[in-house]
């Protein structure tokens, strides 16, 4: 800016031609006073904000850094579908599209980490039965002992059935006793006989009797009744009362063995229910015989 003057000597010195001009030069700065930069509107500062082109999400999670973040606890399952989205899911195989860690799959109280069959979506029935077997693996064990026979069925779950075909279904070791009897059947004691007309023993038929002895002995809930026939041979009624000895005498070698008398029937029938045909000599010797019927 030129500024004019009609006087000298306006600086100190006369120059003698009575004017004095002078110039000034003037420079400013213009200040804006306003609110600070939020680019994306999350009300965050772009100077403060981590990420101010993409809003905070203000879900809890870290919303005060600027930031968005869809995935808080970084599972690989967006927030918008995990079920808790602050904990991690753990990826073993059981609803791990969630988002939620399973700690115990089959929830049995074994965690997963000790359990030796956590559980999948594909294997669910991995859940510890509690049955006193094994209960601290994880791992439910249908069949303790291992006989093939499932627990629920087995009256020995922890002891192998003994397969030998007497009472197999029942998962209980056992022996096979020498004479099996099923309840309501009968058997012939084969090799049992008596001297011709009379009630004596023969000697070959104490080793049979002493089977029939130790099964009893073994089997004590078993009672039976001895049946005595003979053939048709001679007196009716003298071939029942023959009969009738004869059983008398088998009881009384078990009785003498240790079996219980009360656990003992006997009964003679004669000649009625022949097995065979009488008329012919092996016929006969069937028809004589000694039966024993389980009753109990």
């Amino acid at each position: 800016m030129v500024h004019a003057s009609f006087i000298d000597y306006l600086d100190g010195y006369d120059r003698g031609d009575k004017t004095d001009n002078w110039f000034t030069l003037a420079a400013g700065v213009s200040l804006y006073f306003g609110k600070p930069a939020d680019t994306d509107k999350d009300g965050i500062i772009d100077s403060e904000d981590k990420d101010p082109l993409h809003a905070e999400d203000v879900d809890g999670f870290q919303d005060e850094d600027g930031a968005p973040d869809p995935d808080n606890d970084m599972d690989g399952v967006l927030d918008v579908d995990d079920q808790a989205p602050l904990e991690a899911e753990d990826h073993d195989g059981y609803k791990d599209k969630d988002g939620v860690p399973d700690p115990d799959n089959d929830g049995d109280g074994i965690l997963d980490k000790d359990d030796q069959c956590p559980g999948t979506d594909n294997n669910l029935n991995t859940r510890e039965d509690k049955d006193g077997f094994r209960d601290d693996d994880g791992c439910p064990d249908p069949d303790n002992d291992g006989d093939g026979i499932a627990d629920a069925d087995d009256a020995c779950p922890d002891e192998a059935e003994t397969p030998n075909g007497y009472e197999d279904a029942d998962g209980c070791p056992d022996n096979k006793p020498a004479v099996a009897v099923d309840k309501g059947k009968s058997i012939v004691l084969e090799g049992v006989t008596f001297a011709t007309g009379s009630a004596q023993l023969t000697e070959s038929s104490q080793s049979i009797l002493d089977k029939v002895a130790a099964t009893l002995l073994s089997e004590q809930e078993i009672e039976v009744e001895i049946r005595g026939y003979t053939d048709n041979t001679g007196n009716y009624d003298k071939n029942v009362a023959l009969s009738s000895r004869r059983v008398e005498a088998v009881k009384k070698y078990l009785i003498d063995r240790g079996v219980a008398g009360a656990r003992i029937q006997t009964r003679g029938f004669g000649p009625e229910n022949p097995i065979a045909p009488n008329d012919t000599r092996a016929g006969r010797a069937k028809n004589r015989r000694i039966e024993f019927f389980r009753i109990k």
